[in-house]
């Protein structure tokens, strides 16, 4: 089995194309899974006729079996167009921070995300049933993701009041959250933090936060990102006095034996702790696995592979995994977490049907724009 892969850079997450990389490689060696990887980076993943060149690349001139693009839905329609013609099958890996830009699946693209608009749906549902009034805390370029509308727009669906909006510079060295911290001193009722940040934006956030004097009435109810569990290894300890939780993709707290082979092997070849870049890339080995072993039926032509995960369920460090069949979405259970003050994070809850929340999010098909960004999220 021949895999090309095209994986981006990232200024906020310097190391996710290594950790992805590394993730997909220690699946297939644990596994003894013989294919061969092929690399190539797309930068930014902003240059549509260079991410074409190397994909035409891979399936033209190295053949390869199935091509695996880190790069959401709206970045890759003519590279989608060309596999389709060859029925060579696109598997789509980003965070899912995007709601879809064409909600018709493509023939012959797999969408395996992290699902972070699903669980930002959740968690703004969660943040409703506890606390009445929250402030929106986000930087100029998280805020600008679809996340933002799924995590704010469940809140007031579920009777929230959005009572203040705060969107910080997207550069630590120009991080000042003295406005969010004015307003919070001054309308001590709204205690609940609508927030969505990443890397050392959302390090840099979480510290100024604890040292607010009433800072121990506040909740916090993150993004996945922002309760990205490495970031104090990263950046920094925390010591924080109010709670912070939310729903995330995967946390290495989850008890069960395929999230404890994940964290066994990834720290044997790499020798670092699995994390959520590695998690997803380990979970894309296991779909290239079952690709592997089911070629006697589909001949790696992409429509066959398709319609043979109708009914296939896989057993991801996330839990249980399925396809959807109507969107070509690969969907899992959502976790509640929470963080201790140390940013330890606790398994609190779980949402397994997270189909149930997935069709939601189709059956609203929001189409407008929530920003210019043309950027898959977090490769910027």
């Amino acid at each position: 089995m021949k895999i090309g892969a095209l994986l981006p850079r990232s200024t906020f997450q310097p190391l996710l194309y290594h950790n992805f990389q590394q993730g997909l490689q220690a699946y297939l060696q644990y596994r003894q899974v013989p294919a061969s990887l092929i690399t190539a980076h797309i930068g930014f993943g902003t240059e549509p006729e260079k991410m074409l060149a190397e994909a035409e690349k891979m399936l033209l001139e190295q053949q390869v079996d199935v091509l695996v693009l880190y790069a959401d839905q709206e970045s890759v329609q003519n590279i989608a167009s060309l596999a389709r013609s060859l029925n060579r099958l696109v598997l789509l890996v980003h965070n899912g921070a995007k709601y879809p830009y064409d909600w018709e699946p493509h023939p012959v693209v797999l969408s395996h995300t992290l699902n972070n608009t699903v669980q930002c749906r959740l968690t703004g549902q969660y943040a409703a049933g506890l606390l009445k009034d929250a402030a929106v805390c986000t930087s100029f370029y998280d805020g600008g993701y679809s996340h933002s509308h799924a995590l704010t727009q469940s809140y007031a669906d579920c009777g929230g009041n959005i009572a203040y909006n705060f969107v910080s510079q997207y550069k630590v060295q120009e991080f000042n959250s003295a406005p969010l911290h004015d307003f919070l001193t001054a309308n001590t009722q709204v205690q609940a933090l609508l927030s969505l940040f990443n890397g050392d934006l959302a390090h840099c956030f979480l510290q100024q936060l604890q040292q607010l004097d009433h800072a121990k009435n506040l909740q916090v109810f993150a993004s996945p990102m922002l309760l990205d569990e490495t970031l104090p290894a990263v950046y920094g300890e925390l010591r924080l006095p109010f709670r912070i939780s939310g729903y995330v993709p995967w946390t290495s707290s989850i008890n069960n034996d395929a999230n404890s082979q994940l964290k066994e092997q990834f720290l044997h070849f790499t020798g670092r702790e699995a994390n959520l870049a590695g998690m997803h890339g380990w979970d894309t080995g296991l779909i290239l696995e079952h690709i592997f072993n089911t070629a006697n039926t589909h001949n790696f032509r992409a429509k066959d592979i398709l319609a043979g995960l109708g009914n296939v369920t896989l057993n991801s460090p996330r839990g249980p995994m399925r396809i959807d069949t109507a969107t070509h979405h690969m969907l899992t259970p959502a976790w509640l977490v929470e963080a201790n003050e140390v940013f330890e994070p606790e398994v609190k809850g779980r949402v397994d049907n997270t189909a149930t929340i997935w069709q939601e999010i189709v059956n609203d098909k929001t189409v407008t724009r929530t920003s210019g960004w043309i950027n898959t999220y977090l490769c910027a």
